[in-house]
């Protein structure tokens, strides 16, 4: 599932994601403190539904949205698409980048080998 989600609209998945229950776009301007038409919001929020990020449930006349992917997903998904466009899949060339030229002390490498184990 390869979902872009642009800063503008990771505004709005922060607040659904933080909420308890379910927002409509009035509640999502109000917790954005933004000055952008409520328009904007809703192209913002069809986006994101488009892109399955986001469920709506309409009552009357006004929509009702809930996340259709935790942020933990999220964020699972844009690091494994990095690992394989930046590091062609290579956790040992990741690590390397993340160190630099910064060599581990022996308790960061054993507190690694340990996390390792874990997965």
């Amino acid at each position: 599932m390869r979902m872009k989600i642009s800063d503008s609209e990771m505004q709005i998945m922060d607040i659904i994601w933080s909420a308890e229950g379910e927002l409509c776009c009035a509640d999502i301007m109000e917790r954005m403190h933004t000055s952008r038409k409520q328009t904007t919001i809703q192209t913002f929020l069809k986006r994101l539904c488009d892109k399955g990020a986001l469920k709506v449930r309409k009552e009357g006349k006004t929509n009702y949205f809930t996340a259709n992917i935790t942020e933990e997903e999220y964020k699972k998904e844009l690091t494994e698409e990095f690992l394989n466009e930046t590091h062609k899949g290579s956790l040992k060339s990741l690590f390397a980048a993340l160190a630099g030229s910064k060599q581990p002390d022996k308790a960061e490498i054993e507190e690694i080998k340990k996390w390792f184990e874990q997965i």
